[in-house]
């Protein structure tokens, strides 16, 4: 039996147990004893049964059949449920709750561009929408099919290299390969490179996925965000292909392909990616770990780092006072005689926040820059932990994520939210969002940063809080909407590497500019004339 569960377990799938040191947490934090967690929340163990069917005429269903094959066209309930949202928290709800109002109609796996290119035709005379999917790792209600019409799958047959280009340091690949794909075969190709995009997301997502939503990885900090590693796209749109020539860099009017980096499927397919790649080293890099008595001093050695010209690393990342702690008592660090050492030193529970610094490339690089950082973090009053804290946490980096799914088995409300803002605002809006998410009863809330400029940096918060039960999804619309609000009120923008999909839409037009959004429209009025890409207010465009 394929039940609602089979789709929102995020990761491997297995049913992960909640960790002991964080069940110890949730029950310390929250007031909660293992009788609270004898029986299990909203586990969506429901059969899949839809009560929306296929709307499709047969006709357009035998045409899409006679373009594909009947393999690669599914219709039945669990393959359509199974497309219908992303990771979104209230994604994840309305699964455990069996609310799926408008699935696709159908779920389609294009072959061949030609296809692509067919499809978009019928579509777009049959007005009927159409949601390009990778990996559906969305958090911001990106791949939703709010519309029905039909789920472009590119997973399935777009999932290969195309070609690396060794001289030049490229690569060009199909949209719908996997991260460990694309990474393994990265590795082990000539004299071995890395694509230097480690998303949360990895093990799961695709790169078109990761173009489509503006995405950052772990390592962001040294390779830079997606849209600093594209060259070239090819993107099949409804009024045609849009196939941009590779260079390092042009001034050819304005670069058109960056109009498809975040663009969220709204305008047209990502077929192909050329994209920069990197030497694999991996025995060069070099480790570093600190502790320091406040968040402020941490945030004065990471900013002077980067303006310091030292060099910048890869991973480059701060946990808040409160995220440091609940590492620390996941871990059973408190009350041990390290721990009674560093506050006796001054690094004080409460107060010290944690820094992971990792530096790749040449070893004379790699050996420079981790010097220089330790020589301005001691500047900072840090102490050095050593390599073994980034080790350990770079081990969990993907895995941490799946802790989600469990974590809603036992009630608890657990979502994340990320903003970018100048170094000067980064404090006071670290401080108000805080003190927002801490207006709520029985809340933990932990901050970090993990992505980092000259100019400033990211700020990436986790919330956890017991759940309303009976009125989940009601009471999480409320609360998010305030965090947005607080998040622009202190100058941080709207999103800074999960994109704005339809969660984060509404607010789309006071951060742009009513004539910004205008022009957005604009283009896609011109590459998407019946409106069928991924309709639904995505990024606050109209169909």
């Amino acid at each position: 039996m394929s039940t609602y569960r089979d789709i929102f377990k995020w990761g491997d799938k297995r049913e992960t147990q909640v960790d002991k040191g964080t069940l110890n947490v949730i029950k310390e934090k929250f007031g909660l004893t293992d009788q609270d967690f004898i029986s299990k929340h909203l586990l969506g163990d429901q059969e899949v049964k839809l009560n929306v069917k296929c709307n499709l005429s047969q006709s357009i269903l035998y045409e899409f059949i006679a373009l594909v094959g009947k393999e690669n066209l599914e219709t039945d309930d669990f393959s359509r449920a199974n497309h219908s949202y992303g990771k979104y928290y209230a994604d994840l709800l309305k699964l455990r709750k069996s609310l799926i109002p408008t699935p696709p109609d159908a779920v389609v796996y294009p072959r061949t561009e030609k296809e692509i290119k067919k499809i978009l035709a019928i579509c777009t005379e049959n007005n009927i929408a159409v949601t390009p999917i990778g990996g559906q790792s969305s958090v911001t209600r990106g791949v939703e099919t709010p519309k029905c019409g039909i789920s472009l799958d590119l997973t399935k047959h777009f999932n290969k290299v195309i070609e690396v280009s060794e001289i030049n340091s490229t690569v060009t690949v199909q949209s719908g390969m996997l991260g460990p794909a694309f990474e393994d075969f990265l590795n082990n190709y000539g004299e071995k490179y890395t694509c230097g995009h480690f998303p949360q997301s990895f093990e799961y997502s695709t790169v078109g996925g990761w173009v489509a939503a503006k995405g950052a990885g772990q390592a962001s900090t040294g390779y830079g965000k997606i849209e600093h590693m594209v060259l070239s796209l090819k993107v099949i749109t409804p009024s045609g292909i849009i196939e941009t020539k590779t260079y390092p860099a042009s001034a050819q009017g304005w670069d058109l392909y960056q109009t498809f980096i975040g663009s969220e499927g709204t305008l047209g397919v990502i077929t192909e990616v050329t994209m920069k790649i990197h030497k694999f080293r991996p025995d060069n890099t070099k480790h570093a770990s600190f502790i320091f008595k406040n968040f402020a001093s941490a945030v004065k050695a990471m900013r002077t780092v980067m303006q310091s010209g030292v060099g910048v690393p890869h991973l480059f990342r701060i946990s808040d006072p409160e995220e440091s702690e609940i590492a620390f008592k996941t871990k059973d660090f408190e009350d041990t005689f390290a721990d009674k050492f560093l506050s006796a030193l001054g690094y004080k529970s409460g107060e010290r926040c944690l820094m992971f610094v990792a530096v790749e490339g040449d070893k004379s690089h790699t050996n420079q820059v981790i010097y220089s950082i330790k020589r301005i973090a001691k500047k900072y009053n840090a102490f050095s932990l050593g390599s073994k804290p980034t080790k350990k946490w770079l081990e969990q980096r993907y895995s941490s994520a799946y802790l989600r799914d469990p974590l809603m088995d036992l009630g608890i409300m657990t979502d994340t939210l990320e903003t970018a803002v100048m170094w000067d605002n980064l404090i006071p809006l670290w401080r108000n969002v805080r003190k927002y998410l801490k207006n709520r009863d029985k809340t933990v809330v932990m901050v970090h940063i993990s992505h980092v400029y000259e100019n400033g940096a990211n700020l990436y918060f986790t919330f956890l809080s017991p759940m309303k039960k009976g009125d989940e999804l009601n009471e999480y619309n409320e609360y998010h909407k305030g965090i947005i609000e607080t998040i622009l009120e202190n100058k941080g923008s709207l999103s800074h590497h999960h994109g704005v999909g339809r969660t984060l839409a509404p607010w789309m037009q006071e951060q742009l500019g009513e004539e910004s959004l205008s022009l957005m429209q604009t283009i896609k009025n011109q590459l998407d004339p019946k409106g069928i890409m991924n309709p639904g207010n995505t990024l606050g465009l109209k169909p």
